[in-house]
């Protein structure tokens, strides 16, 4: 998966007051996930009926990816990718400029798109953990449901691929 690095800004953080109030029902409705509850899509449409449409689209992929974020806790556990230290300098139109981070399901370079001239966020399977087709396909699910989000505090998918397997 690839996206737009962002720029990072110094400033106060913004109050609850200021922000985007789809921004915090969101990020309220992750949290009751992440307690065990299961709100509805409607109990939050009902509350805020003038944020309708914008609740039905966002509020379900809000749900997969805390579904994702489960599974790949559950998996971190048994994950050999701490341990895995290949070094890559260019996957297909990226050049790699350094790694960002590691976790249960992959690692995520800063890169180059060379075909655009653009600085992006690209998350891989290590080739060395020999991903399972199941694991494959969870990275798949998990590109996309995050494909389908559309907010200023998502970062935007804008591919998913595979390369020299």
């Amino acid at each position: 998966m690839s996206s737009d690095s962002k720029t990072e800004h110094t400033s106060l953080p913004q109050t609850d007051v200021e922000r985007d109030p789809l921004d915090l029902l969101a990020e309220d409705f992750a949290e009751r996930c992440r307690q065990g509850e299961s709100p509805s899509v409607e109990e939050y449409v009902e509350r805020h009926p003038d944020l309708a449409d914008e609740l039905r689209e966002l509020l379900p992929s809000v749900v997969m990816m805390e579904e994702l974020r489960l599974h790949k806790l559950a998996e971190t556990s048994t994950s050999n990718i701490s341990n895995f230290n290949e070094t890559i300098e260019q996957l297909g139109d990226f050049r790699i400029i350094r790694e960002v981070g590691r976790g249960g399901m992959g690692i995520v370079y800063e890169a180059e798109q060379l075909s655009l001239g653009r600085h992006v966020a690209l998350k891989v399977l290590p080739k060395g953990s020999l991903p399972t087709g199941e694991q494959v396909e969870r990275f798949k699910r998990e590109a996309q449901a995050a494909a389908s989000l559309h907010h200023t505090n998502i970062v935007p998918v804008f591919g998913v691929g595979e390369q020299e397997g």
